[in-house]
């Protein structure tokens, strides 16, 4: 058991300590810790089964601008390390996670309160000349608060929490079990409503509608879902490419220019697009360079940008770490004298998505940071306001692929998959997300380190994005609706008798249209959270709504 409480204790500390984002970005979702929490203490199934349940309530909680509505670090780990110790069944895993996500909400704000303190360090030590500090002041007192903060809990939990756990078990009523289940079945709702907040756009949202029904009445899983709905997807995508490039050919119409070619030596005029710096594209004079980044140097700086919310913090946000990132590109392109001085620039608050899209933003700042070394007119100035300038789109941007669909596109998958005793459903979200994401990202901070200032505009002026984003909007709300229909697994047995006869109000409701009782749930949830419920009123309501009716014998959970 010791092992198996410092395992999970070290798990909970990198789950809130973002060393190195590869290492350290799935652990903050439930489908990945349940499982390894599972293999660390001994039954990966119970762990994996828990971590699944526990997904499917905040595939929608989405963090974004430095707020985190709840905390699914703590539920997942706490929740499915709770369950395994109690031998409970997994679908009682939500009720253990709930409570402990909304502890986990205090552990953050002193977790990110008290890493403010590193960054005035910081300041101090650039003053002082002091570059080498700035890489222990990002990693090390960081550590040592979520050590603090997540991993001594997590140690005690397992080391000596399986006693008072079991007896707790022990203790619960039967019918209070089962009414907590109901409430496990009903909780995937808030999750999928939330989705649809996100996703759901009026023209698309008959999407949702397909899914479900599909899966109600065809028996289509996830998986098979997913692959309609990524072809439906493909065929819009075309489909609107297509009519934007008419339409853009009609509203721009060519114009003729007199111009030497090698093609047309006379100059005789002849017809042009015209391009978005003018009607003739002009080639740049190229400035050489004394003081070059290499390709290592870059691939080394987008190697530290992964560390660059290890110290997290309500002050600056992700300054610290973004300082941290720079000092390797500094060093090489400033004399010492110099370094710490250009360091400051990088200790204002900044705060974008990190992984997937932000890092054009500090590649565009490499390419003007080297154009500054060598000489040209850029200011320190400057290169703050593109980096702040760029920030909130390409946040907006990051944060809607990433978070709002590819994620929960993966991760529904995943997570019905697992739900299914299937290992490949974890392991495949893990693997298929952080290649992804990665690869993207660095992809996309070499491409701002090419094209400099300009990268970010040039990618929010061709419509894309909009395209894109409706492509993946298709595909999470067909998905989204299998999910409510298989996984919003709540049922009514109410019966009564007219005459000699019993009637089932569930056969009944079947007859219409199967699933109707948790595709009225789902909604009635997704209405709450268009109008602005804190989600956090919604959950207890369903608690209390849950325990309600499934003493009424109004609501039961579906059996596997």
């Amino acid at each position: 058991m010791l092992l198996s409480a410092i395992l999970v204790a070290s798990l909970a500390i990198i789950s809130q300590w973002w060393f190195f984002a590869p290492i350290t970005r799935c652990m903050t979702y439930p489908l990945t810790t349940g499982l390894l929490v599972g293999i660390f203490m001994g039954d990966p199934m119970l762990g994996m089964l828990a971590g699944a349940n526990i997904q499917l309530v905040y595939l929608g909680w989405i963090n974004a601008g430095g707020v985190m509505p709840s905390n699914t670090m703590v539920a997942g780990i706490y929740g499915s390390a709770l369950t395994i110790l109690s031998g409970a069944n997994p679908k009682l895993a939500v009720t253990f996670a709930i409570p402990f996500s909304l502890l986990g909400l205090l552990m953050v704000q002193i977790y990110q309160t008290v890493n403010s303190f590193w960054v005035h360090r910081a300041d101090k030590a650039l003053d002082e000349g002091k570059v080498s500090q700035i890489r222990f002041l990002n990693y090390v007192p960081s550590f040592i608060v979520s050590f603090i903060v997540y991993g001594i809990p997590a140690f005690c939990l397992v080391m000596f929490g399986k006693s008072w756990t079991t007896s707790l078990i022990s203790a619960i009523p039967a019918q209070f079990t089962t009414a907590l289940e109901v409430v496990g079945g009903l909780m995937p709702a808030l999750g999928i409503a939330m989705l649809l907040n996100y996703l759901g756009k009026r023209e698309l949202n008959a999407f949702f509608i397909i899914g479900f029904f599909l899966t109600v009445y065809l028996k289509l899983d996830i998986m098979a879902i997913a692959i309609f709905s990524a072809c439906i997807a493909f065929l819009v995508f075309i489909a609107q490419s297509r009519s934007n490039k008419e339409t853009a050919a009609a509203a721009s119409p060519k114009k003729k220019v007199r111009r030497l070619t090698l093609q047309n030596r006379s100059g005789a005029a002849e017809e042009v697009s015209p391009t978005a710096d003018g009607p003739v594209a002009t080639e740049a004079a190229t400035i050489q360079y004394t003081k070059k980044l290499t390709h290592s140097d870059l691939v080394k700086t987008w190697l530290w940008e992964q560390g660059d919310e290890a110290a997290y913090n309500y002050e600056r946000l992700q300054a610290l770490g973004l300082t941290n990132m720079m000092i390797h590109p500094i060093r090489k392109l400033y004399p010492k004298d110099r370094q710490a001085d250009e360091l400051k620039k990088y200790m204002v608050f900044f705060n974008t998505e990190p992984h997937m899209v932000g890092p054009i933003i500090h590649g565009a700042a490499l390419s003007m940071e080297e154009a500054r070394a060598n000489g040209q007119n850029v200011s320190a100035d400057d290169i703050n306001s593109v980096r702040t300038g760029l920030m909130g789109p390409a946040a907006g941007i990051g944060d809607t692929v990433q978070q709002g669909i590819f994620f929960p596109i993966l991760a529904s998958v995943g997570a019905s998959l697992a739900l299914q005793g299937n290992y490949l459903g974890p392991v495949m979200f893990t693997v298929i997300f952080e290649l992804v994401i990665y690869t993207i990202g660095y992809i996309m901070f070499m491409f701002g380190y090419r094209k400099g200032k300009e990268s970010v505009i040039s990618i929010l002026k061709n419509g894309l994005i909009g395209k894109v984003t409706n492509a993946f909007s298709i595909v999470g709300l067909m998905v989204v609706g299998a999910m409510a229909a298989s996984r919003v697994a709540v049922r009514t047995p109410l019966v009564w008798t007219v005459g000699k006869s019993t009637m089932k109000l569930q056969s009944i409701l079947n007859q219409l249209a199967p699933g109707l009782i948790p595709l009225a749930i789902t909604v009635l949830v997704w209405y709450l959270v268009r109008k602005k419920v804190n989600p956090i009123w919604i959950i207890l309501g369903i608690f209390v709504a849950g325990i309600l009716l499934s003493y009424l014998n109004v609501l039961g959970i579906v059996k596997a």
